[in-house]
């Protein structure tokens, strides 16, 4: 029953575990599991958590570019391996974050209308990324130096038509890195903190379900009454429901979003 989607997360941590995260790795886990502990407490939330490594192209680094882990409800198992990650191999500063990111949203099988969040943990930039002094505060030099030719525009892209927010934790305090992650989540609706400030992006990805939960009950109602009457009619439903049409329409924005309102 669709009404029983409602209350469904998946969450992908998107994780640089080249060698210059060695010093980091295991403040990064942490956080990772801190998330998966924060969010699973939550009794509203039927949560799955997926899992992609990056680290960068040959020939900077052999081993694998991204190395993805499905979602999965077994989130004992998830936390098993993230506690395997280790960090090695990399080459040149820049990272291969931008395919972590694009096979975080696209590979992925996302549930039909689940909450979707990426949270990116790294501490390099992705190649092609430079501060700038134009307007936008950067800009890609050199996007087609590896074969795919990716940019902030094109993997924010790919995850806004996945309906993928991002968020992202910088580890350390590289400028081009801050400046880098900032635009991906921004691209997304998302947030970007500093490691120390970790709290702040856990509490946007609460804030923003409990935004979304709150009225689970009333949003179910909704939504049954749409599929009865067949229709999207916001008077018509707050008749049937007698409710305020505002309150109403507030429902069936929040239900499209999320792509329960295709009739």
């Amino acid at each position: 029953m669709m009404t029983n989607a409602l209350n469904h997360v998946d969450l992908c941590f998107v994780i640089d575990t080249t060698g210059s995260m060695g010093s980091f790795i295991q403040a990064a886990k942490q956080q990772l599991l801190d998330t998966i502990q924060l969010l699973s407490a939550d009794s509203d939330i039927d949560l799955q958590v997926g899992l992609v490594e990056y680290r960068d192209h040959p020939p900077q680094d052999t081993s694998f570019v991204t190395r993805i882990y499905p979602l999965t409800a077994n989130l004992k198992q998830m936390q098993k391996d993230i506690n395997k990650l280790a960090a090695d191999g990399g080459g040149d500063l820049p990272e291969a974050v931008y395919d972590g990111i694009k096979d975080a949203a696209i590979e992925m099988k996302w549930r039909p209308h689940s909450c979707r969040f990426i949270l990116l943990v790294g501490d390099a930039p992705p190649h092609g990324f430079q501060v700038s002094p134009s307007a936008e505060g950067y800009t890609h030099t050199d996007p087609s130096r590896y074969p795919n030719g990716l940019t902030v525009q094109s993997v924010t892209a790919v995850a806004e038509n996945q309906r993928v927010t991002v968020h992202a934790l910088c580890m350390g305090g590289d400028r081009t890195t801050v400046q880098a992650f900032t635009a991906i989540a921004m691209g997304t609706g998302g947030q970007c903190a500093a490691v120390s400030n970790a709290k702040e992006v856990i509490n946007q990805i609460v804030s923003v379900l409990t935004s979304e939960f709150r009225d689970l009950e009333f949003d179910r109602k909704v939504l049954d009454t749409v599929q009865r009457l067949g229709s999207l009619d916001v008077s018509a439903t707050a008749d049937a429901l007698s409710y305020p049409r505002l309150q109403v329409a507030g429902a069936i924005a929040r239900l499209g979003k999320r792509g329960f309102l295709v009739l």
